[in-house]
């Protein structure tokens, strides 16, 4: 049977990081699963549990071996751990995050926040071992510190994590990450309109050997039919994507598609998450990226021109509305 391009990276193993762990090009975000998510003004309410568990159970069945979760994403721990119960794919889940904030707890209650949020991750998903546990939002004071990159350690020393890393916004974060050596991997926000990460981050990666998880990729939904509707706050990121879809030559109804296809095809990047919120999308993301990954292996242009950190971080959107 002929193997198709998005089939072939799916079946691809790359090591993340200096880790154990292999992955495909491909990983599933559940944040969209579980919790309401979507572009300005346009925003979608989760599907619910079961709903979400077809459509993880689906994306294991494409191919797709990297499961990407977390404490703050509703249940989803708990529902990502009975469909992957005994499938032996790969998942990452994220440190909860403290109540009060890293910054005022001391050193003994961080190691003991740390420890707990573990043993109530690998109990929801029905673990033994954390394939990779990442620090939620990190910031460059908090890897500085030390004392959370040392308490993974610790639990990686013990074996209930396998690998280490941390989900970032914005260069100088992804900087600290990068140059910590307990992470192995970083998680940033990337996409055809967020193109930030190319100017050093994807360079430091390289040279530090960090793998590079990318997430957003359809810059919550900018990057769909739905970034014509946006509000005139908005009109700069309509006009990005308008420019983008010019440049790859894509309708507005296969813009996600090539948006995905620009992530999987820049140098550099370990694993790129989809966020569909079911399993037809899935299909549609997977289906429709495929004609255009040779056109975006050689796409160049500055489309993304004029756009803010405003504009491209999702957490500032509420300042604009």
């Amino acid at each position: 049977m002929h193997r198709s391009a998005i089939d072939s990276l799916c079946a691809q193993s790359r090591q993340l990081g200096g880790s154990s762990l292999h992955l495909g090009a491909l990983g599933l975000g559940t944040a969209a699963l579980l919790t309401a998510y979507g572009a300005p003004g346009a925003e979608r309410s989760a599907p619910g549990a079961s709903a979400a568990a077809s459509t993880i159970e689906h994306a294991l069945a494409r191919g797709i071996s990297l499961i990407d979760t977390a404490p703050a994403y509703g249940d989803a721990e708990a529902v990502v751990g009975a469909v992957c119960k005994g499938s032996g794919c790969a998942i990452a889940t994220k440190l909860a995050i403290p109540e009060h904030g890293w910054q005022t707890m001391s050193a003994a209650a961080i190691s003991d926040h740390v420890r707990r949020s573990v043993e109530s991750s690998l109990t929801a998903l029905r673990r033994e071992q954390i394939d990779l546990l990442q620090i939620h939002n990190a910031d460059s004071e908090l890897v500085a510190r030390g004392d959370v990159p040392a308490a993974l350690e610790a639990l990686r020393a013990e074996q209930l994590v396998r690998a280490c890393g941390a989900t970032v916004y914005g260069e100088e974060n992804a900087l600290a990450a990068i140059g910590c050596p307990v992470f192995d991997a970083v998680q940033i926000a990337y996409s055809a309109l967020d193109r930030r990460p190319e100017r050093i981050v994807v360079a430091a990666a390289g040279e530090h050997a960090t793998g590079l998880i990318v997430r957003s990729v359809l810059l919550r939904g900018v990057l769909s039919s739905a970034g014509r509707e946006l509000s005139e706050a908005f009109g700069a990121l309509a006009a990005g994507a308008d420019r983008f879809r010019a440049a790859i030559g894509a309708s507005w109804a296969q813009l996600p598609g090539a948006a995905v296809a620009f992530a999987l095809t820049r140098p550099g990047i370990s694993v790129t998450l989809l966020g569909p919120r079911d399993s037809d999308e899935l299909d549609l993301l997977l289906r429709d990226a495929e004609p255009f990954l040779d056109v975006a292996r050689e796409l160049r242009g500055d489309w993304d021109d004029g756009l803010t950190p405003q504009l491209l971080d999702p957490s500032r959107w509420a300042e604009l509305d």
